[in-house]
């Protein structure tokens, strides 16, 4: 499989996951509200990450419902009276069949090269009638809005270095924007999605996200010190504004 890029630092990672949650949980919540889930439904949330979604997922479901959440790094999340943790690689290790009647995967599949298997694995998980749910990101827009002409191509230069070693360790930097085709091609059915770019300042969830993934991989950006000090300035001062990625979600049922 491909190597997770943000895994193999000694850097705690909660700072990423808590700006991913700020970011990403209110869209997640309400699509995922949309589909009806509600008390008895069986879910599964891969690549549970902090464990924000998973959590969220067995309230809504409580008390009859239960959760299944995997990650390869289970550290970061909590066993519950309805909640099974299970340390996984979705990759190379089975899923139950015909067992779920939500599986959701947020910013996992992009970083995989084997995503299409993976996502057909993912719809077999399900019962019939049961969603999948996938929120990715395309990260070719990411442009500079308001900064000195110096500092937006230090910016851009941060961009591009991390895309690059993103791709080098097998991530498809566009897998959002042809997320709803994936689903087709995998025989779902009422497939629907959104993709939204947003603006984001400096302090926001968006840059604490940026800074943060620049800050597990500083020894593999070919930044000086103090061109790196000034990158993570400029994501916490608020008269820096970048487009985001685009966030690109997209469901489909059995």
């Amino acid at each position: 499989m491909g190597t997770y890029l943000f895994g193999d630092s000694g850097e705690s990672l909660d700072p990423k996951f808590d700006a991913l949650s700020s970011l990403l949980d209110a869209g997640t919540f309400a699509r995922v509200e949309q589909l009806g889930v509600a008390d008895g439904w069986r879910c599964l949330e891969v690549g549970g990450g902090g464990g924000s979604v998973a959590n969220w997922l067995a309230d809504v479901v409580a008390p009859s419902g239960h959760v299944t959440v995997t990650d390869i790094d289970v550290t970061r999340l909590e066993e519950r009276d309805n909640v099974t943790v299970l340390e996984h690689d979705v990759v190379s290790n089975i899923l139950p069949g015909n067992a779920f009647d939500l599986v959701h995967a947020r910013l996992v599949l992009f970083h995989l090269p084997q995503r299409d298997a993976v996502l057909r694995k993912l719809r077999d998980s399900l019962r019939p009638g049961g969603w999948l749910v996938l929120d990715e990101f395309d990260c070719l827009p990411l442009e500079v809005l308001s900064a000195a002409p110096d500092d937006a191509k230090l910016i851009i230069r941060v961009k591009n270095a991390l895309l690059t070693l993103l791709q080098h360790a097998g991530a498809e930097l566009a897998w959002g924007a042809r997320i709803e085709r994936a689903l087709l091609d995998a025989g779902l059915n009422d497939v629907s999605g959104s993709r939204e770019v947003r603006e984001w300042r400096g302090g926001s969830a968006g840059c604490r996200l940026l800074a943060a993934t620049a800050r597990l991989v500083r020894a593999r950006l070919p930044l000086t010190d103090d061109e790196f000090d000034r990158y993570l300035e400029l994501m916490a001062s608020p008269e820096t504004v970048v487009s985001s990625y685009a966030m690109c979600s997209a469901q489909g049922r059995r």
